[in-house]
């Protein structure tokens, strides 16, 4: 993928362009700073970008946006973040949910109201996970089955205390030897608190080899089990998306979290009830 100059200027970057690996294999590095294309939904992006801009981190460091030289941190579907040092950890879940609960606590008093609607898998499933919307009819029989009984477990409450989170942060908090941990790719959504550290703690579990038995990290809530299913359920919802009809593939990511289903089941059953 090649950079238009134009771009480059617009975000007064010069030097050379370095494709960073990882997420989606899109970003750049040019010198200090990261390019990313942003897809269609400019608006989203722009509400985004603003929210991090403004957050004052402390005890972690955030990956902060640059606007371009027309004020905006958007410039013809890219947007640019400063270049910050850190590396990723498989698992390390315990100082993840630490780092975690510092930005959730940064961001308690966002105001979120006005945030623009977004329409791609990562939303759709979000809306899946919280039954404001059904599932596709153009995913695997089998896909379909498993979702419903899962969703079947759980109820919509009344008195959920909910903020904006960051709904992708196993992967997404990087360490450094003398810095503090950094926090990218803010992938925001409406929820609990707890629902953002089920995500991070069933992708540990899933994609980073983590023992199911840290479950018992975040024992803390009377929404537990429900928050861990809702999670499982939106990896499972995003991954049904894009195996469309190709069960086999569906399959192969639900074996990933199915060790999650089976250790609340078996080891902290006992102790909730499903609703």
């Amino acid at each position: 993928m090649k950079i238009q100059n134009d771009i480059l200027d617009a975000f007064n970057l010069n030097g050379e362009v370095n494709l960073l690996e990882g997420g989606q294999n899109t970003s750049f590095r040019i010198k200090n700073a990261v390019l990313k294309p942003v897809g269609d939904n400019v608006q989203f992006c722009e509400w985004v970008l603003n929210v991090i801009y403004n957050i004052n981190p402390h005890g972690y460091r955030l990956s902060k946006p640059i606007k371009s030289n027309n004020g905006k941190f958007v410039y013809k579907g890219w947007c640019c973040t400063r270049y910050e040092p850190g590396e990723h950890r498989k698992g390390n879940v315990k100082q993840k949910l630490e780092v975690a609960r510092l930005l959730h606590h940064d961001l308690a008093d966002t105001n979120f109201t006005n945030i623009p609607n977004s329409d791609n898998p990562w939303s759709k499933s979000q809306r899946i996970a919280w039954q404001n919307e059904s599932l596709p009819q153009n995913i695997s029989k089998k896909a379909f089955k498993i979702l419903q009984e899962m969703l079947s477990k759980v109820k919509l409450k009344e008195n959920y205390k909910v903020q904006i989170v960051h709904s992708d942060l196993s992967g997404n908090i990087l360490f450094d030897k003398a810095l503090t941990p950094l926090i990218i790719d803010f992938s925001p959504t409406i929820a609990p608190v707890e629902y953002a550290e089920a995500i991070l703690l069933c992708d540990s579990i899933a994609w980073e080899e983590s023992p199911p038995s840290e479950i018992e990290l975040i024992c803390h809530s009377e929404f537990n089990v429900e928050m861990i299913l809702r999670a499982v359920i939106f990896r499972l919802s995003v991954a049904s998306i894009f195996a469309g009809d190709n069960q086999d593939e569906f399959i192969n990511e639900y074996q990933n979290f199915k060790p999650i289903i089976d250790y609340i089941n078996c080891e902290v059953g006992h102790k909730f009830t499903f609703l």
